[in-house]
């Protein structure tokens, strides 16, 4: 056997390996999809007249509504185009794997 050939199945173990490891992943990312789904977060902000938030929700306080609800999910991987500025209900996708998304729904509602 040449040191290519070594190389090469070296390589070769290292890719098996590397595709286990993402199918793996990929599974796992899949069944946390399947208990988020369907999942509804309530938020309470405070609010002007036109149903306005003093300030906005951002993809922090998503994940630390999840992570009330025993959901330990990175705040990056909660895909806000930009931070929910109104009351009202919304449609949060979650990036779980790079082909797994699930969608959450929040509910920003006026702090008494």
């Amino acid at each position: 056997m040449t040191a290519t050939d070594s190389n090469r199945k070296i390589v070769e173990q290292e890719r098996q390996a590397h595709l286990r490891k993402e199918a793996h992943l990929k599974g796992e990312a899949e069944d946390l999809c399947k208990l988020l789904t369907g999942v509804t977060i309530t938020i309470a902000q405070k609010a002007g007249e036109q149903d306005q938030l003093f300030g906005s929700v951002t993809a922090k306080d998503v994940a630390d509504a999840l992570a009330a609800k025993n959901f330990t999910i990175d705040r990056r991987k909660i895909q806000l185009d930009e931070p929910i500025k109104q009351l009202g209900e919304f449609k949060v996708p979650v990036r779980l794997h790079k082909d797994v998304v699930a969608e959450v729904t929040l509910i920003v509602t006026k702090e008494e």
